[in-house]
Protein backbone atom coordinates (compact mmCIF):
# COMPACT_ATOMS: atom_id res chain seq x y z
CA UNK A 1 0.00 0.00 0.00
CA UNK A 2 3.02 2.46 0.55
CA UNK A 3 4.10 1.48 -2.47
CA UNK A 4 0.99 2.29 -4.31
CA UNK A 5 0.64 5.78 -2.34
CA UNK A 6 4.52 6.94 -3.09
CA UNK A 7 3.76 6.36 -6.93
CA UNK A 8 0.17 8.28 -7.00
CA UNK A 9 2.38 11.13 -4.96
CA UNK A 10 5.44 11.24 -7.64
CA UNK A 11 2.53 11.40 -10.54
CA UNK A 12 1.00 14.05 -8.81
CA UNK A 13 4.34 15.86 -8.18
CA UNK A 14 5.49 15.81 -11.82
CA UNK A 15 1.88 16.71 -13.26
CA UNK A 16 2.28 19.74 -10.98
CA UNK A 17 5.85 20.97 -12.27
CA UNK A 18 4.52 20.18 -15.58
CA UNK A 19 1.54 22.90 -14.70
CA UNK A 20 3.55 25.18 -13.46
CA UNK A 21 6.12 25.02 -16.31
CA UNK A 22 2.86 25.56 -18.75
CA UNK A 23 1.60 28.32 -17.22
CA UNK A 24 4.74 30.61 -16.52
CA UNK A 25 4.79 33.12 -19.94
CA UNK A 26 7.16 32.42 -22.56
CA UNK A 27 7.98 35.22 -24.84
CA UNK A 28 10.30 33.96 -27.55
CA UNK A 29 12.97 36.62 -28.51
CA UNK A 30 12.67 36.91 -32.40
CA UNK A 31 15.39 39.00 -33.86
CA UNK A 32 15.30 40.73 -37.64
CA UNK A 33 17.80 41.56 -40.15
CA UNK A 34 18.00 42.75 -43.59
CA UNK A 35 20.61 42.44 -46.13
CA UNK A 36 20.22 44.44 -49.22
CA UNK A 37 22.58 43.00 -51.73
CA UNK A 38 22.03 45.31 -54.90
CA UNK A 39 23.96 45.14 -58.17
CA UNK A 40 24.42 41.57 -58.21
CA UNK A 41 24.63 39.29 -61.26
CA UNK A 42 21.09 37.25 -62.33
CA UNK A 43 21.76 34.91 -65.30
CA UNK A 44 18.33 33.68 -66.40
CA UNK A 45 18.51 30.17 -67.98
CA UNK A 46 15.98 28.89 -70.43
CA UNK A 47 15.91 24.83 -68.98
CA UNK A 48 14.36 23.60 -72.41
CA UNK A 49 17.08 24.11 -74.52
CA UNK A 50 19.93 24.68 -71.98
CA UNK A 51 20.80 27.87 -73.48
CA UNK A 52 21.05 31.46 -71.76
CA UNK A 53 17.68 33.62 -72.22
CA UNK A 54 18.67 36.43 -70.20
CA UNK A 55 20.91 38.04 -68.31
CA UNK A 56 20.60 41.28 -66.22
CA UNK A 57 21.56 43.40 -62.94
CA UNK A 58 19.19 43.06 -60.44
CA UNK A 59 18.07 43.89 -56.73
CA UNK A 60 17.62 41.28 -54.26
CA UNK A 61 17.45 42.00 -50.45
CA UNK A 62 17.14 39.15 -47.92
CA UNK A 63 15.21 38.66 -44.84
CA UNK A 64 16.72 37.03 -41.91
CA UNK A 65 14.56 35.86 -39.08
CA UNK A 66 15.77 33.98 -35.91
CA UNK A 67 13.54 32.92 -33.24
CA UNK A 68 15.38 32.43 -29.62
CA UNK A 69 18.66 31.83 -31.84
CA UNK A 70 17.86 28.39 -33.10
CA UNK A 71 15.00 28.64 -35.65
CA UNK A 72 16.24 31.00 -38.27
CA UNK A 73 14.34 31.34 -42.08
CA UNK A 74 14.81 33.51 -44.59
CA UNK A 75 12.80 35.54 -47.42
CA UNK A 76 13.71 37.41 -50.09
CA UNK A 77 12.86 40.27 -52.21
CA UNK A 78 13.37 40.46 -55.78
CA UNK A 79 12.97 43.63 -57.64
CA UNK A 80 12.90 43.97 -60.80
CA UNK A 81 13.28 40.98 -62.10
CA UNK A 82 12.95 39.80 -65.87
CA UNK A 83 12.45 35.87 -66.50
CA UNK A 84 12.77 36.62 -70.31
CA UNK A 85 13.89 39.26 -72.69
CA UNK A 86 10.43 39.28 -73.88
CA UNK A 87 8.75 40.29 -71.06
CA UNK A 88 7.33 43.58 -71.03
CA UNK A 89 8.39 44.80 -67.79
CA UNK A 90 10.11 43.41 -64.65
CA UNK A 91 8.36 41.99 -61.51
CA UNK A 92 8.67 42.43 -57.51
CA UNK A 93 7.65 39.58 -55.87
CA UNK A 94 9.02 38.03 -52.21
CA UNK A 95 9.62 34.54 -51.15
CA UNK A 96 8.64 33.68 -47.30
CA UNK A 97 10.06 31.65 -44.41
CA UNK A 98 12.26 30.03 -46.46
CA UNK A 99 14.20 26.66 -44.12
CA UNK A 100 17.63 27.28 -43.51
CA UNK A 101 19.76 23.92 -43.59
CA UNK A 102 23.14 24.79 -41.92
CA UNK A 103 23.76 28.75 -40.27
CA UNK A 104 26.40 30.77 -38.00
CA UNK A 105 26.82 34.12 -36.57
CA UNK A 106 27.90 34.95 -40.47
CA UNK A 107 26.94 32.55 -42.74
CA UNK A 108 23.50 30.70 -43.39
CA UNK A 109 22.28 28.66 -46.68
CA UNK A 110 18.66 27.88 -47.10
CA UNK A 111 16.58 25.83 -49.58
CA UNK A 112 13.00 25.11 -50.45
CA UNK A 113 11.66 22.79 -52.58
CA UNK A 114 8.80 24.96 -53.43
CA UNK A 115 7.76 28.34 -52.09
CA UNK A 116 4.69 30.94 -52.67
CA UNK A 117 5.00 34.03 -54.94
CA UNK A 118 4.06 37.37 -53.20
CA UNK A 119 2.98 40.27 -54.33
CA UNK A 120 4.79 42.80 -51.63
CA UNK A 121 2.66 45.78 -52.28
CA UNK A 122 -0.30 43.64 -51.31
CA UNK A 123 0.99 40.61 -49.54
CA UNK A 124 -1.68 38.51 -51.75
CA UNK A 125 -0.07 35.98 -53.39
CA UNK A 126 0.14 35.64 -57.33
CA UNK A 127 -0.31 31.61 -58.85
CA UNK A 128 0.68 32.50 -62.04
CA UNK A 129 4.28 31.96 -60.99
CA UNK A 130 5.51 28.65 -58.98
CA UNK A 131 8.76 28.96 -57.55
CA UNK A 132 10.68 25.61 -57.04
CA UNK A 133 13.96 24.24 -56.06
CA UNK A 134 15.36 27.50 -54.12
CA UNK A 135 19.18 27.09 -52.94
CA UNK A 136 20.44 30.39 -51.49
CA UNK A 137 23.67 30.99 -49.55
CA UNK A 138 24.78 34.29 -47.54
CA UNK A 139 27.80 35.31 -46.07
CA UNK A 140 27.75 38.52 -44.23
CA UNK A 141 31.63 38.68 -43.06
CA UNK A 142 32.71 38.97 -46.69
CA UNK A 143 29.98 39.88 -48.55
CA UNK A 144 29.26 36.75 -50.42
CA UNK A 145 25.76 36.41 -52.05
CA UNK A 146 24.09 33.06 -54.16
CA UNK A 147 20.50 32.18 -55.03
CA UNK A 148 19.19 30.33 -57.63
CA UNK A 149 15.18 28.98 -57.86
CA UNK A 150 12.96 27.94 -61.23
CA UNK A 151 10.32 29.83 -62.66
CA UNK A 152 7.06 27.74 -63.96
CA UNK A 153 9.35 24.84 -64.73
CA UNK A 154 10.38 26.54 -67.72
CA UNK A 155 13.23 29.41 -66.23
CA UNK A 156 16.22 28.47 -63.68
CA UNK A 157 17.28 32.10 -62.74
CA UNK A 158 21.18 31.67 -61.23
CA UNK A 159 21.90 34.79 -59.17
CA UNK A 160 25.33 35.40 -57.47
CA UNK A 161 27.74 38.48 -55.96
CA UNK A 162 29.76 40.32 -59.08
CA UNK A 163 32.36 39.49 -57.11
CA UNK A 164 33.79 35.57 -56.78
CA UNK A 165 36.54 34.31 -54.67
CA UNK A 166 37.91 30.42 -54.97
CA UNK A 167 38.07 28.70 -51.57
CA UNK A 168 40.41 29.26 -48.51
CA UNK A 169 40.68 27.15 -45.29
CA UNK A 170 37.96 28.66 -42.84
CA UNK A 171 36.80 31.20 -45.57
CA UNK A 172 39.19 33.28 -44.05
CA UNK A 173 40.27 35.77 -46.81
CA UNK A 174 42.07 38.31 -44.01
CA UNK A 175 45.85 36.67 -44.17
CA UNK A 176 45.65 33.35 -46.56
CA UNK A 177 49.26 31.98 -47.48
CA UNK A 178 47.46 29.73 -50.71
CA UNK A 179 47.39 30.45 -53.98
CA UNK A 180 43.49 31.67 -54.24
CA UNK A 181 41.46 33.51 -57.43
CA UNK A 182 38.83 36.49 -57.00
CA UNK A 183 36.70 37.60 -60.27
CA UNK A 184 34.82 40.65 -60.51
CA UNK A 185 32.56 40.46 -63.56
CA UNK A 186 30.58 43.76 -64.71
CA UNK A 187 27.72 42.72 -66.74
CA UNK A 188 26.63 46.27 -67.81
CA UNK A 189 30.15 45.85 -70.27
CA UNK A 190 30.59 42.39 -69.79
CA UNK A 191 34.44 42.72 -69.15
CA UNK A 192 35.59 40.88 -65.73
CA UNK A 193 38.91 41.11 -64.06
CA UNK A 194 40.70 38.25 -62.35
CA UNK A 195 42.61 38.67 -59.22
CA UNK A 196 45.59 36.12 -58.64
CA UNK A 197 46.65 35.91 -54.99
CA UNK A 198 50.04 34.43 -53.84
CA UNK A 199 51.07 33.20 -56.70
CA UNK A 200 54.50 32.02 -58.01
CA UNK A 201 55.34 31.55 -61.40
CA UNK A 202 58.27 29.15 -62.43
CA UNK A 203 59.53 29.31 -66.47
CA UNK A 204 62.67 27.43 -67.26
CA UNK A 205 63.68 26.46 -63.62
CA UNK A 206 64.04 29.59 -62.61
CA UNK A 207 60.96 30.66 -60.09
CA UNK A 208 59.84 34.18 -59.15
CA UNK A 209 59.52 35.72 -55.95
CA UNK A 210 56.05 34.82 -54.45
CA UNK A 211 53.30 37.70 -55.95
CA UNK A 212 50.86 38.92 -53.14
CA UNK A 213 48.74 40.20 -55.65
CA UNK A 214 48.46 40.70 -59.31
CA UNK A 215 45.43 41.35 -61.67
CA UNK A 216 44.70 40.62 -65.60
CA UNK A 217 41.78 43.32 -66.07
CA UNK A 218 39.66 43.42 -69.66
CA UNK A 219 38.07 39.75 -70.25
CA UNK A 220 35.30 39.18 -72.20
CA UNK A 221 32.71 37.78 -70.62
CA UNK A 222 30.40 35.22 -72.38
CA UNK A 223 27.13 33.66 -70.39
CA UNK A 224 27.03 30.17 -70.38
CA UNK A 225 24.06 28.00 -68.81
CA UNK A 226 26.03 26.87 -66.33
CA UNK A 227 27.69 30.30 -65.53
CA UNK A 228 30.28 32.29 -67.41
CA UNK A 229 33.38 31.91 -69.90
CA UNK A 230 36.06 34.47 -69.78
CA UNK A 231 38.94 34.74 -72.56
CA UNK A 232 41.28 37.36 -73.67
CA UNK A 233 44.72 38.09 -75.39
CA UNK A 234 47.62 40.00 -75.13
CA UNK A 235 46.70 41.95 -71.77
CA UNK A 236 49.16 43.46 -69.89
CA UNK A 237 48.46 42.45 -66.40
CA UNK A 238 48.96 44.57 -62.97
CA UNK A 239 50.95 43.93 -60.07
CA UNK A 240 49.84 45.65 -56.48
CA UNK A 241 52.34 46.30 -53.65
CA UNK A 242 51.92 48.62 -50.44
CA UNK A 243 50.98 47.97 -46.95
CA UNK A 244 47.01 47.33 -48.38
CA UNK A 245 48.49 46.32 -52.05
CA UNK A 246 46.18 48.48 -53.46
CA UNK A 247 49.21 50.36 -55.38
CA UNK A 248 48.79 48.96 -59.31
CA UNK A 249 52.13 49.04 -61.18
CA UNK A 250 51.52 47.54 -65.16
CA UNK A 251 53.73 44.57 -65.60
CA UNK A 252 54.66 44.75 -69.84
CA UNK A 253 56.92 41.90 -69.53
CA UNK A 254 54.71 39.85 -68.60
CA UNK A 255 51.92 39.99 -71.25
CA UNK A 256 49.00 37.40 -70.62
CA UNK A 257 47.69 35.76 -73.97
CA UNK A 258 45.55 32.70 -74.44
CA UNK A 259 43.31 33.14 -71.32
CA UNK A 260 40.26 31.12 -71.10
CA UNK A 261 38.37 30.00 -68.15
CA UNK A 262 35.25 28.83 -66.63
CA UNK A 263 33.03 29.45 -63.69
CA UNK A 264 30.29 27.24 -63.29
CA UNK A 265 27.63 28.99 -60.74
CA UNK A 266 26.00 25.28 -60.56
CA UNK A 267 28.85 22.91 -59.78
CA UNK A 268 30.79 25.80 -57.34
CA UNK A 269 34.02 25.75 -59.32
CA UNK A 270 36.42 27.76 -61.78
CA UNK A 271 39.01 26.75 -64.29
CA UNK A 272 41.76 29.42 -65.41
CA UNK A 273 44.28 29.03 -68.47
CA UNK A 274 47.11 31.49 -69.80
CA UNK A 275 50.51 31.69 -71.36
CA UNK A 276 53.09 34.55 -70.96
CA UNK A 277 56.81 34.69 -70.59
CA UNK A 278 56.71 31.43 -72.29
CA UNK A 279 54.90 29.37 -69.44
CA UNK A 280 51.57 28.14 -68.52
CA UNK A 281 49.63 28.64 -65.84
CA UNK A 282 46.38 25.53 -65.74
CA UNK A 283 44.63 25.91 -62.39
CA UNK A 284 40.87 24.29 -61.57
CA UNK A 285 39.53 25.12 -57.81
CA UNK A 286 36.21 25.24 -55.94
CA UNK A 287 34.66 28.64 -55.81
CA UNK A 288 33.08 30.19 -52.50
CA UNK A 289 29.50 30.88 -53.61
CA UNK A 290 27.15 28.73 -51.28
CA UNK A 291 29.34 26.11 -49.61
CA UNK A 292 29.16 25.78 -46.09
CA UNK A 293 32.60 23.86 -44.43
CA UNK A 294 31.64 24.68 -40.60
CA UNK A 295 28.05 24.10 -40.12
CA UNK A 296 26.93 25.27 -36.59
CA UNK A 297 23.93 25.62 -34.29
CA UNK A 298 25.00 28.74 -32.55
CA UNK A 299 23.30 32.06 -33.95
CA UNK A 300 24.03 35.78 -33.31
CA UNK A 301 22.31 37.97 -35.54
Amino acid sequence: MKKFLFSLALVATVFTFISCKDDEPYDPVITHEEINATGLISSTITIADNSVNYIESANYTFRITSVDNKKVTVGVLANGVKFDSHMPYAVTFAMEGIGTTNFDSNTISFSATSVRYFDPATGEENTRYKLTNVNGYIDKKNGVYSLSYTVNDTWRVQVTSPTMRSYVADNDYSAPTQTYYTYKIDIATMKAEVFLHNVQFTVGGASSPVLKKISIPDLDVTPTAEGFELSGDNIVPFNYSGANLDQATPMPPMVVTNYSGKINIRKSNHTIHFNSMGGMWDDADALYLWQVTKPSSDLQL
